[in-house]
């Protein structure tokens, strides 16, 4: 009797070492197909004479993002001075992505720019402007977003006329849902308040 209980507990035993192994396996298979089925990542950043493709083109040391669509390899550099973003200034290559043919280059680039920025009010200073001129219109709002920014001379977001030299501190009101409420245009350097840009949905 109590051979045949002990053989009973043994096939048990082994049985639940068996199920152990086969749950534990396929549980590591799964992992696998779960790491196979994760979508790659098509965007990349590159150094431009650091990209074998767009080495061959552009022999600057610029940041790059690179966008690999269904046909078209895409590298897209937008200009900054210092940290302020220069509005509409780019340089796109787009490459067939079979080929690697070069199918369009894209280049705008002012060139009355200084090389970096003149000393500018803090952020902090900007908001507080900025947030006098809302004063009664802009009621139960907050920041949603401050950048600073050269206004391009056909800007559709930042209207402004005459186009602005300096930097401006673009600083984005929300109302207590997120929505955008108002775009107010504060010149960087001299700390005065420009006018408004539009609203974004």
């Amino acid at each position: 009797m109590k051979a045949k209980t002990l053989f009973i507990c043994l096939v048990l035993v082994s049985a639940l070492i068996v199920g152990i192994v086969v749950t534990s396996t396929d549980l590591f298979r799964k992992g696998e197909n779960m790491k196979e089925k994760e979508p790659e990542t098509n965007v990349s950043w590159v150094i431009a004479s650091e990209d074998p493709l767009l080495g061959e083109y552009e022999e600057s040391d610029l940041l790059f993002k690179r966008d690999v669509t269904d046909d078209k390899i895409i590298y897209w550099h937008l200009r900054m001075i210092d940290g302020a973003i220069v509005e509409g200034d780019r340089i796109v290559y787009q490459f067939d992505k079979d080929t690697k043919k070069l199918i369009k280059k894209i280049v705008d680039w002012r060139d009355d720019l200084p090389e970096h920025l003149p000393p500018v009010i803090s952020k902090e200073e900007a908001e507080s402007i900025a947030k006098t001129e809302g004063k009664g219109k802009i009621m139960n709002t907050s920041f949603a977003h401050t950048k600073l920014l050269f206004i391009s001379s056909d800007s559709c977001w930042h209207p402004v006329k005459p186009t602005p030299e300096n930097p401006c501190w673009i600083v984005y009101f929300a109302d207590e849902n997120g929505y955008n409420t108002d775009v107010i245009i504060v010149d960087a350097v001299e700390g005065k308040i420009l006018g408004h840009g539009v609203p974004f949905p």
